[in-house]
């Protein structure tokens, strides 16, 4: 049994090295650690360079030019060589029992595909950082199978995994195939199609360190958007899941839209709050356009104009870590 550890980096050479020591310090140390460096220019590479004089099971690679993410992931997890495989994000750090606990529960039980489990937020804004634990979900393991899996994205539609709390198989990647570059939100729908294979273990566990930051993809572009690409990921999985004919597909996307619009309404409601005028602009074009019938360009057009009206006399904070994927 070897245990390889999969991190894709860009201009974060001192998150990543946290990211890289944590997962040395490990309780079941990995065999290796393999990080790839998106052409990065900020030091990281040569960073990693001289972590890798002094540990040999850290492995390096430098990409030629800056891919935009989801193809440096491919490229990090296609150069492990272990029977199980943990992907962790280089502005995360895993806790110090992740993989033993998360190995351990794959050794004895060979029907789960994959594990995942819950996250501590690490809060950084303004110079300081808050340590806050999640609530676990469930008191005990929970399996999401392809059976329960529309049920599971409704119900934790904001959050149905963090993705550097993962371990899986070899043989989970190998029969998937790797991230599809089509989406930002890459490991959502890898996640997805693996659940419709495999069985998934949300183990009862904090995993990792979630560092939300001015950084975080989530704050740049905003739930608006990731909130798009749920909405056609989620579908797409219940159009393979029942034929055209099957009323439960129309079932299942009537509550799964009736979802998204929910969320959207409280994403819009948090953006007029904190003033995030773009945000909330992006929220409502998504309700008025992107989640059934359209409403016309004049009044999609005319609810933006009110938004940017209402969210003039505010200076939002940009730089607020606490402006989270969740929209509440």
């Amino acid at each position: 049994m070897r245990i390889s550890v999969a991190i894709g980096t860009y201009n974060r050479a001192a998150m990543v090295h946290e990211a890289i020591q944590a997962a040395f310090e490990q309780t079941l140390p990995p065999d290796e650690v393999v990080v790839a460096d998106d052409a990065s220019t900020d030091g990281t590479w040569e960073l990693l360079r001289e972590l890798a004089r002094r540990e040999p099971r850290l492995k390096i690679f430098r990409r030629e030019r800056n891919s935009g993410g989801v193809e440096n992931w491919n490229f990090a997890v296609a150069r492990t060589r272990g029977d199980y495989i943990a992907w962790c994000s280089d502005d995360d750090r895993f806790t110090p029992w992740h993989l033993q606990e998360s190995v351990a529960y794959l050794e004895s039980h060979p029907v789960a595909g994959l594990v995942h489990a819950g996250f501590i937020d690490v809060l950084e804004a303004c110079g300081i950082s808050e340590v806050l634990p999640r609530p676990l979900r469930f008191p005990g393991v929970r399996l999401v199978t392809r059976k329960n899996l529309p049920g599971y994205l409704a119900r934790y539609y904001d959050w149905p995994f963090h993705p550097s709390t993962l371990v899986f198989r070899r043989a989970v990647w190998e029969q998937i195939g790797p991230f599809d570059s089509r989406y930002a939100l890459a490991d959502t729908d890898w996640f997805v199609r693996a659940v419709e294979r495999f069985p998934a273990a949300m183990l009862a566990s904090h995993g990792v360190y979630n560092r939300r930051h001015a950084g975080n993809w989530s704050n740049r572009l905003g739930s608006a958007r990731m909130q798009q690409e749920i909405l056609r990921i989620v579908e797409n999985a219940i159009e393979r899941r029942y034929p055209p004919a099957d009323f439960r597909r129309t079932a299942w996307k009537a509550v799964w839209r009736a979802t998204v619009r929910l969320r959207l309404v409280l994403t819009l409601r948090a953006r007029l709050r904190a003033g995030h005028a773009d945000g909330a602009c992006a929220a409502w074009m998504l309700l008025a356009r992107g989640t059934g019938p359209a409403l016309p360009n004049a009044a999609a057009g005319l609810g933006s104009a009110l938004i940017r009206w209402r969210c003039r006399r505010k200076q939002p904070a940009e730089d607020d870590a606490r402006q989270s994927v969740s929209p509440v």
